[in-house]
């Protein structure tokens, strides 16, 4: 009988340490990450630091001039733009696989995009971990990568809105 309540009691002084074990686990598997490097140019072939949009909270949309869904979101862009811009939001395209900044910058004006646009590099697209278009992060003052969005759906405005109030609610 002693040798049981032995073995419950180790018992009892193990799982407050393992759980904590799985909560710091779980915060390590949560931390955000950042934003890695990008090549990002304007339509004059200037570089453009990614570093010159910190401090922002970024909606970073890469989209390509052929992409239909990619069009589609353009409202929903600007809408998110003009909407918070006075609140320290950025809506930023970058174009990959669109050819040259004539074409794209055609693109770019038919579609009314209200919102900065530039060039990204091709070459990023693993890095940068996109596996088609569009694929849309939400990017923390601190440039860490709070969210990933693939593809186009009615919902994903909102959602990225949702965000954004999240965001806003840690300053």
């Amino acid at each position: 009988m002693k040798i049981l309540w032995m073995i419950v009691a180790a018992i009892a002084m193990a799982v407050p340490a393992l759980s904590m074990q799985a909560a710091q686990e779980k915060a390590a598997a949560t931390a955000l990450k950042p934003l890695p490097p990008i090549n990002l140019q304007d339509f004059d072939g200037k570089p453009v630091a990614a570093d010159s949009l910190k401090g922002s909270i970024l909606i970073l949309d890469f989209w390509a001039t052929w992409c239909v869904p990619c069009l589609k979101e353009v409202p929903e862009w600007n809408r998110l733009q003009a909407k918070y811009a006075d609140k320290g939001v950025k809506v930023v395209g970058v174009t990959l696989a669109s050819g040259d900044v004539k074409e794209v910058k055609s693109v770019v004006d038919s579609a009314k995009m209200n919102y900065t646009v530039l060039m990204g590099d091709d070459d990023q697209t693993y890095d940068l971990n996109i596996i088609g278009f569009p694929t849309t992060y939400v990017i923390t003052r601190d440039m860490k990568i709070y969210r990933r969005y693939i593809g186009a759906n009615p919902l994903k405005a909102a959602q990225i809105e949702a965000d954004i109030h999240k965001l806003l609610a840690q300053e």
